[in-house]
């Protein structure tokens, strides 16, 4: 981007909520124009929308960064993509990392605003653009389904733990009353999970059918199956946000932070990034040293050049995502 084009934009930091946003407007060098807090309505929208616009007539020379909200900013989307195309999505690690080490460490809805809004004139190159594609129904539609997959897979879970517990206590319980109520309990959590595995199937036949419109090649990946697809293509949020590679693999935690000083130059692990697409190529990259050859051999490898296993763990993890950002963005399949 320009450099000049920035030094006159007009930069707008929104802290989304279910019933109310707040936003506020600040120049190149942090000066603040102004502040509106407003409903999470259609009228409340409309009143920022003509707001924005008494600010900078121009759409061009407006940067707008949202952060926080989930399905709630939705609608906001919505209606200011129809108008402007410069919209970035702003880690909530970014604001609190200013806010813990500022000498301002006031938390509201305002200053928050105003903290991400300093984030984009100081880090607009590492943020992912909000497009069009990611307010598709058939994108919300995936994040929803892949979501309700997560949610009751955790919970089948913990009911097979509890299985497992209650089965252990069974066994040894020696008193009739109590190996009575063991058994209802069992009985009973027996029926729930068939209930949830049936369910969690349903959900399995859905997913497959939602990815065929983005991500059917992913699976073609040894070790990568239609879920942990459906799952990258939700947590991503399509590729076409991303300018390039490194920045998929940046908002994704996986490339290493430097942290070094004076001669010394070491680096260490990310814990920013979407922990949600973190943990899907967790998974990923261990099904690819079990599965893929080429994976084995590259996770030996960089075992033998002395790296832990946690390291080189890290190391397929990042060659997995470089693969798979290169076929969301092809199409292609996968060609070892």
């Amino acid at each position: 981007m320009d450099k000049q084009w920035l030094n006159t934009a007009t930069f707008i930091g929104i802290d989304c909520h279910p019933t109310v946003h707040t936003a506020i407007a600040i120049n190149r060098f942090e000066d603040e124009k102004s502040l509106l807090t407003f409903p999470n309505s259609r009228e409340g929208i409309t009143d920022f929308l003509v707001w924005l616009q008494t600010i900078e007539t121009d759409p061009e020379k407006v940067v707008v960064g949202v952060e926080g909200g989930g399905n709630s900013r939705h609608a906001l989307l919505a209606n200011l993509l129809k108008q402007y195309t410069q919209v970035y999505e702003v880690n909530p690690l970014y604001t609190k990392q200013r806010r813990t080490f500022g000498t301002k460490p006031d938390k509201s809805d305002p200053r928050d605003a105003k903290l991400i809004a300093e984030v984009l004139t100081r880090k607009l190159s590492e943020l992912p653009r909000i497009t069009q594609h990611d307010l598709s129904s058939q994108m919300l539609i995936l994040r929803k389904t892949v979501w309700f997959f997560e949610q009751i897979t955790a919970h089948g879970v913990a009911l097979q733990n509890q299985l497992h517990q209650l089965r252990c206590e069974y066994a040894l319980s020696m008193l009739p009353e109590e190996r009575k109520i063991l058994g209802f309990l069992i009985s009973q959590r027996a029926r729930e999970l068939r209930a949830v595995e049936k369910t969690r199937h349903k959900y399995e036949k859905q997913l497959e059918l939602l990815i065929e419109k983005q991500g059917k090649n992913l699976p073609t990946i040894k070790g990568i199956g239609v879920k942990l697809s459906a799952r990258i293509v939700a947590h991503c949020g399509g590729i076409e946000r991303f300018q390039n590679v490194d920045g998929f693999i940046r908002y994704a935690g996986i490339a290493p932070r430097e942290k070094s000083s004076g001669r010394t130059r070491r680096h260490a692990k990310d814990y920013g990034g979407n922990r949600k697409l973190n943990s899907a190529f967790y998974l990923a990259a261990l099904m690819q040293i079990r599965w893929n050859p080429k994976a084995k051999e590259y996770y030996e490898k960089k075992l033998a050049e002395g790296k832990t296993k946690h390291h080189a763990l890290k190391c397929v993890m990042k060659r997995t995502a470089c693969i798979v950002y290169g076929m969301l963005r092809s199409g292609e399949i996968y060609r070892a």
